[in-house]
C-alpha cells in the first residue's frame, strides 16, 4: 500500500493582477508541494503562499 501525502494546494487568480495565479499550501507535508512549485518558477511571497506571474504584456486598467 502506498502512503498518502498530506498536502493540499489551493490555486486561484491573484486578487489584483488577473494574469497571475496564487497557490496556498496546507497540510503536514506542504513543504513537498512548495519545493515542486518553486522548481516550476513559482515565487514564495509568504509562508506557504506562492505566486506565478506572467509578465509579457501590460495589464489593462
Amino acid at each position: 500500500m502506498t502512503d498518502l501525502i498530506d498536502v493540499h494546494v489551493r490555486l486561484d487568480t491573484h486578487p489584483i493582477h488577473p494574469s497571475a495565479a496564487t497557490a496556498v499550501l496546507t497540510g503536514v507535508q506542504a513543504r513537498i508541494a512548495l519545493m515542486a512549485l518553486e522548481a516550476a518558477d513559482w515565487t514564495v511571497v509568504a509562508e506557504n503562499v506562492l505566486v506565478l506571474a506572467r509578465i509579457d504584456h501590460e495589464e489593462s486598467q
